[in-house]
């Protein structure tokens, strides 16, 4: 049985895409939202799934991350949590997003939650969400 035309092409396109998407097959997962939205188990997921994973490293310091990632052997991806810790600074965080793009495919995940699982996300924990 031979493919139709239509699915012979779409065999053909996704062969010629291959060899491009695997010269730049780093990448990196900023994850963000609001507090109590699951930011740390979306990190625990990534985790899971292979990416180094890091929380809580300083805005400032991720186009330098985003450089030893593209420069790792070990690693071909990395998720990375950005919040409300960074106070000030993550009003320059477009600015660093444009940086760390121009080593890595880079992709921002906002994390969100309807107002009734925050509040009984924050009764349950006495008030230690972030």
């Amino acid at each position: 049985m031979t493919p139709s035309k239509p699915a012979s092409r779409a065999i053909s396109a996704r062969r010629a895409a291959k060899p491009a998407m695997q010269a730049s097959t780093k990448e990196l997962v900023i994850v963000t939202g609001i507090s109590g939205a699951g930011k740390a188990s979306a990190l625990k997921a990534f985790e899971d799934l292979g990416f180094h994973a890091v929380d809580n490293l300083p805005l400032e310091l991720l186009p330098d991350f985003a450089a030893l990632v593209e420069k790792s052997a070990e690693f071909q991806s990395a998720a990375i949590v950005v919040d409300v810790r960074e106070g000030q600074t993550l009003d320059r965080l477009p600015e660093i997003i444009k940086q760390v793009k121009m080593l890595l495919h880079t992709r921002v995940v906002f994390l969100d939650a309807q107002d009734a699982v925050l509040v009984r996300r924050y009764s349950e924990t006495g008030g230690r969400i972030r």
